[in-house]
């Protein structure tokens, strides 16, 4: 019931427009992130062998939708989309005792993977000092105490911190592999975000450049979205 795949939620913002190509890779990033459009495991077959897609409008069948192929134009914009998850907890595992410490990272996300507890964002610093990860607030007590268990000695002589919880947050991404290739597109995603008053809590990338993830307070979602938009 949508022209195809929108370069926002476009409930949350009013001048989103179709995308009318896409790479599997973007298309990809863009569901991850909120894009109900696209459901992923139907995307996983036809990436595989190579087949081309088609999202289009049920209603109107007429319009041209969005293409999604593993064609890549460098030519193009840099940024293809902007999405988003609305409800989001932040839980940060920090401390002296971390650092330099082989399998920290290990225990943590074991000791959530045994819970089935699906992790949005993962942060870290180079210092190692801190650990940052994002889940659905439904998970958040489970995952707080899986936590203290795992690294209960650690607690107890307090090379480790208590858990920080961080609630009521949400993500909102930038989605584009042009983006590797143009130098500043960081600096004016969290310009963007300044000028309209809204804090970065934590920042994610990865070195494909593909997606440039941002957490911030969940009541400035709509104005994120909008101000990148824009």
């Amino acid at each position: 019931d949508v022209n195809g795949v929108l370069t926002s939620d476009p409930r949350k913002v009013k001048k989103a427009f179709t995308i009318p190509k896409m790479t599997y890779e973007e298309a990809m990033e863009m569901s991850h992130f909120g894009a109900k459009v696209i459901y992923p495991p139907t995307l996983v077959p036809a990436m595989r062998k190579g087949i081309p897609l088609y999202i289009k409008n049920t209603f109107y069948p007429d319009f041209e939708g969005t293409y999604i192929s593993a064609e890549h134009n460098p030519e193009g914009g840099a940024v293809k989309g902007i999405s988003s998850v609305d409800e989001i907890t932040l839980l940060t595992l920090s401390g002296g005792g971390l650092f330099g410490i082989p399998g920290i990272a290990a225990r943590l996300f074991g000791a959530l993977a045994k819970e089935g507890i699906n992790i949005i964002l993962i942060t870290q610093g180079s210092s190692e000092h801190s650990i940052s990860f994002a889940i659905h607030p439904r998970h958040t007590a489970k995952a707080k105490k899986k936590i203290e268990e795992e690294f209960q000695v650690e607690l107890n002589t307090r090379s480790v911190d208590p858990i920080r919880v961080e609630e009521s947050l949400a993500v909102v991404a930038i989605i584009g592999e042009n983006m590797r290739y143009q130098p500043g597109i960081a600096g004016r995603m969290f310009q963007a975000l300044g000028k309209n008053g809204i804090n970065a809590v934590a920042i994610a990338q990865g070195s494909s450049e593909l997606n440039i993830s941002v957490v911030i307070e969940r009541r400035d979602e709509a104005k994120a979205l909008n101000a990148l938009h824009e």
